[in-house]
Order: structure tokens, then sequence, then C-alpha cells
């Protein structure tokens, strides 16, 4: 992949989409994560197998798994003991509820519970890579991390409703120690407008109280940084769920990039280690572009242990909720 107005990338071929040799470290953790959106439809999804194979009671799950229509949105959010049959050759499982598999150089996503279930066929649109910094705080969140705009094909059921998916996505992968209860608050925006662009951006602070931003857009093929980036969240009044936002991005070559992020449905929350993480699949627009994105948000500013339940634009319980 060319790099426009400097910087580097790392290009991640097929032998790093299965399982990696596990650290000794507790909190290491292997992830798989997609977010899609299929506007024809208005159906999405959120879901990551997150691997915790040292955790002090045996190793186990996280698992968010989440399904969008516009009569039901579907949740489920567990921490699950892992078995053996979870990490394969190509791929990461959680039991038969989520299960990622990589093959015939596509990403193959089956979701299977009561009510729901989903064959997802991810096909990418530029090189995997890896473009997380390395130093810092922001650097530990993501020690080794796949990034991939695609796109989205396959069939979701939801109350016996079916559905033809034909849509855009986002995938990562990442492996590493990830100390959650370190995270104070972050921004994540993760989406495309299509085969020829994808955008990621991110501001973080961790437990040494910095404040650290990242951002880049893929363009045909061509990673260009930037080097400014500005989240803003319309925060809702429970200080924790959203109703959008808004991202600046000064790119490397001077371009100045304006994104407004408008909200698709109610957003899912997730609570793992002591920190509550709050997912919302937008509409993404600059200029005439239009796309879709995951703006992620979570503010633990005061380090609390509370699990909060009171979540005005977003899903906080298991289950399938009538929309």
């Amino acid at each position: 992949m060319e790099i426009v107005g400097g910087g580097k990338v790392i290009e991640l071929g097929p032998e790093h989409e299965g399982p990696h040799e596990i650290e000794e470290h507790e909190f290491f953790q292997e992830s798989v994560v997609l977010v899609w959106w299929d506007f024809e439809n208005s159906i999405g999804g959120y879901h990551r197998i997150g691997h915790e194979p040292n955790w002090r009671d045996g190793p186990h799950i996280n698992l968010f798994n989440n399904l969008f229509s516009p009569e039901w949105i579907y949740k489920n959010t567990s921490f699950v003991p892992m078995q053996d049959r979870d990490r394969f050759e190509n791929g990461f499982g959680c039991g038969d509820a989520c299960r990622f598999e990589f093959k015939n150089g596509q990403a193959h996503w089956t979701i299977k519970d009561t009510d729901v279930s989903a064959e997802l066929v991810v096909s990418d649109t530029h090189p995997p890579v890896d473009i997380y910094p390395r130093g810092g705080s922001l650097g530990d969140v993501a020690p080794n991390h796949m990034e991939v705009g695609s796109t989205i094909g396959g069939s979701v059921t939801i109350k016996g409703k079916d559905y033809a998916v034909n849509g855009l996505a986002f995938r990562d992968h990442g492996w590493g120690v990830r100390i959650w209860e370190a995270f104070v608050c972050h921004r994540w925006i993760a989406g495309t407008f299509g085969p020829g662009q994808s955008i990621l951006a991110l501001s973080f602070m961790g437990a040494d109280n910095v404040i650290n931003e990242f951002g880049c857009v893929i363009r045909d093929n061509k990673l260009i940084y930037a080097k400014d980036v500005d989240v803003l969240v319309y925060l809702e009044a429970d200080g924790l769920t959203h109703r959008g936002g808004h991202l600046k991005m000064e790119l490397t070559t001077g371009e100045v990039m304006e994104i407004e992020c408008e909200v698709l449905q109610k957003g899912v929350v997730t609570y793992i280690h002591g920190y509550a993480v709050v997912d919302t699949m937008c509409r993404m627009t600059c200029g005439d572009q239009v796309g879709f994105c995951d703006l992620e948000t979570a503010n633990n500013a005061q380090r609390g242990r509370y699990r909060p339940y009171t979540a005005i634009n977003a899903i906080e319980k298991n289950g399938l909720h009538g929309v």
C-alpha cells in the first residue's frame, strides 16, 4: 500500500487472520471485530469475539453479539468460559452463538441464537494493515492490530423475517496485552464510504491522563495519516450514550475532512472489566459522500466501578428488544 504524506504501514497477510501465540500475561487477549450496515434494508451488526486465555478464573471469552433491524435489536453481551473448540487454525468462536472463520480470502461470520441467525461473508476492499502508533498509552491499547474496510453479503433472520444482506463493513483483529481497567475514556470511529475510501479515527486517554489522538484515511489503496484529529460527540443526558458526532481530520497532505455522524438506530452498551462502552451505528457523510461507521464511546473519568443501567439512546440489557 502506498503512503501519501509520510508515515509507516505494515500490511498483514492471511497468516495473521487466525490465532497468534499466547503471551503469558493475565490480560493477554485476542479479538476479532465486525461492524456493518446495509442501508437498503436498514439492518446492521456489531460483533466481537474476545478470547482471554489467561484469565484468573480460567480461559474466558468476552462476546459482544448484536444485530439491528427496523423492528428489533438483538443484544448478547456475555463473559463465558472458553472451550478448546473456540480456538482453531483459521478463526475464533464462542460456542454456537458466534463464529469467525477466514477462508478462501474472505471473512465468514456465523451467528446463531434464539430467534436470530446470520451467515455473513465479508470481502476486503484493500489489504489488511497495522497502522496504530507503537508508543505511549495508545500503543498499549493496540500493540498488534489489523484494520480492513470491506463490503458484506449473506443473510440474516430475525424473528422469522429473512434479509439478503448487501452492505458496507469494517473489521479488525487485535492481539496482545490489553488492560481495560487502565482505560479512562475513548472515541473510536471506524467506517467506510465504500470500496474507494475507509476512515479510522481515535481519541484515547489512559491511566497516564494524556489524551492521544490518531486518524487516517485509506483511499484507493493509498494511506494518508492525519496530523490533527478532533472528535466531538453529542452526549445524551445520561452521560453515557450519544446521538451522533462530528469528526474533523487535517491530513498530512493539508486536506481537511469534515465528517458528520448521524445515529441510525439505538446503540448497545457493553461492560468489560469495569469499563462501559457504547457502540452506535451511524450514517457518515463528508460532502456528497455517504457511508457508515461505528461511533464507539466510553466515559470513565472518575475511574468508577458502578455499572450504568440508565441508557437513553442504547440498549443495556441482553435479549431481543422491539424498536
